[in-house]
């Protein structure tokens, strides 16, 4: 699968679905554009993985030894929540009420794509998050990407 970009705002509507937009769906490939799983993500947003995205996380997460506590805890809480989504016949996907209430998801959302898996975000929090992040982006960028060399070949 191609790296998926973008960010896009969209709204819930009454029934807290909202409409996955065709800018989005376009980057998947065809078999991939329906099935999703969205769950609790980190820095209180939520996450959209296509369906094989998921699988993908499943199996790293077993192959922790679940025998160590914090392994056990960080697949508990990892677990928890998660819904498989099939969009419906519009393009819309219906998020869990219990996971927009844990994270005071509004009617106003910003989609972020992160490489293979979708991040939903309440619109003022991704606002304040981006207004006000907690690090440098300067300092970030050297301390994350200084030691990545791109081979020239």
């Amino acid at each position: 699968m191609k790296a998926l970009i973008g960010e896009y705002s969209c709204k819930t509507d009454e029934k807290g679905r909202f409409l996955v937009p065709s800018g989005l769906r376009k980057q998947l490939p065809e078999e991939q554009r329906d099935e999703f799983v969205i769950n609790r993500g980190l820095d209180n947003c939520l996450v959209m993985y296509p369906m094989e995205v998921w699988e993908k996380e499943l199996r790293r997460i077993q192959s922790r030894n679940q025998y160590v506590k914090k392994n056990r805890a960080f697949t508990r809480m990892f677990l928890t929540g998660a819904t498989p989504v099939t969009l419906d016949g519009n393009g819309r996907a219906l998020i869990p009420r219990r996971l927009a209430e844990q994270i005071g998801l509004g009617k106003d959302l910003i989609l972020l794509a992160q490489i293979d898996k979708v991040e939903i975000w309440d619109q003022e929090a991704y606002n304040a998050w981006m207004d006000a992040p907690d690090f440098d982006f300067d300092d970030l960028a050297e301390d994350v990407m200084a030691d990545t060399q791109e081979s020239e070949e």
